[in-house]
């Protein structure tokens, strides 16, 4: 199986620098206190540290079952959104180390995050299986496909999840550019980086589980709906109309368990299991509605 390490570190750092370094550049124009070039640096320090560790650290407890050691960095044991809390948690850390608004520091790295979240994404294609979707008979086309290489004689051909879950990191970033100006640009970039993986993480076939929960399926869905609860209560607690977004989320939910066993073949349909295609796109629609709930409540939460 082709892994190839070295590939997968350039990648990375070189994006990693440019996010940086487009982050810099922003907020020296937006501040203009001479504070800018630490604050990057300290971010870029801070988020390697606390990235990697959150990330270990997420993937033990979620695997706590099986009693992992602790201290290792295998890029098969490690967790993608517990790495993405703690590159938060680095510029939160950095704002206040500098005197700096969090809200605005985090509102500022936003896109940046995103665009580093995509190339992330697009460098698990250097890591074999890792992000890769169901097993195809045949390949279609690259980004749709990708090609493992066994061997000299055989190769298989997958479905490209890392390729689609890049493009939707990508979406998010120019959505937060679009919407550069709004107190909660931020929050609004991780809800819409977390809410296609809810879908993208059922169709990966290396994902962190729990007995039978993918976790970070499930992470990206309570942080995606912990975003409609907060529109809410900012709003108007005692409104039943304040929650219907945050509602909305249930029967959301819901769909996406009775998918899960349909994909898991416990759920069949006239005695026959729902193509995989059609279980997908039944999720795309299903998050495609939360999207649109989450654009009406914070409309409406910003009247």
């Amino acid at each position: 199986m082709s892994v190839n390490l070295t590939a997968y570190f350039l990648l990375i750092g070189g994006g990693v620098l440019a996010g940086v370094l487009w982050f810099f550049l922003s907020d020296r124009r937006r501040a203009g206190d001479g504070k800018s070039l630490p604050l990057a640096v300290s971010i870029l320090l801070l988020g390697a540290l606390l990235g990697l560790a959150c990330a270990r650290v997420t993937w033990v407890l979620c695997r706590i079952n099986t009693r992992p050691a602790l201290f290792s960095l295998r890029y098969n044991e490690l967790s993608y959104y517990g790495g993405v809390a703690g590159v938060i948690l680095a510029v939160v850390l950095s704002a206040k180390l500098f005197g700096r608004s969090v809200r605005d520091t985090l509102n500022t790295f936003a896109p940046m995050g995103a665009l580093i979240a995509a190339v992330t994404r697009f460098g698990e294609g250097f890591l074999g299986l890792l992000g890769m979707g169901q097993m195809m008979e045949e390949g279609i086309f690259f980004p749709v496909t990708a090609e493992i290489a066994w061997d000299e004689y055989y190769s298989e051909f997958y479905l490209a999840v890392f390729m689609l879950e890049g493009f939707f990191s990508l979406a998010a970033m120019v959505l937060s550019l679009v919407h550069g100006k709004e107190k909660d640009r931020f929050l609004r970039t991780l809800f819409y980086l977390c809410l296609p993986q809810v879908m993208c993480e059922s169709m990966r076939i290396e994902s962190i589980s729990w007995l039978f929960v993918k976790s970070e399926q499930l992470f990206c869905f309570l942080l995606c709906e912990g975003v409609l609860v907060y529109y809410a209560i900012r709003r108007n607690p005692g409104s039943f109309r304040s929650w219907l977004p945050a509602l909305a989320g249930l029967p959301v939910a819901g769909l996406i368990v009775v998918g899960e066993f349909a994909l898991d073949g416990k759920i069949t349909f006239g005695g026959e299991a729902a193509p995989f295609w059609a279980i997908y796109i039944v999720y795309a629609l299903a998050l495609g509605f939360l999207a649109f709930m989450e654009h009406r409540g914070r409309r409406t939460d910003a009247r």
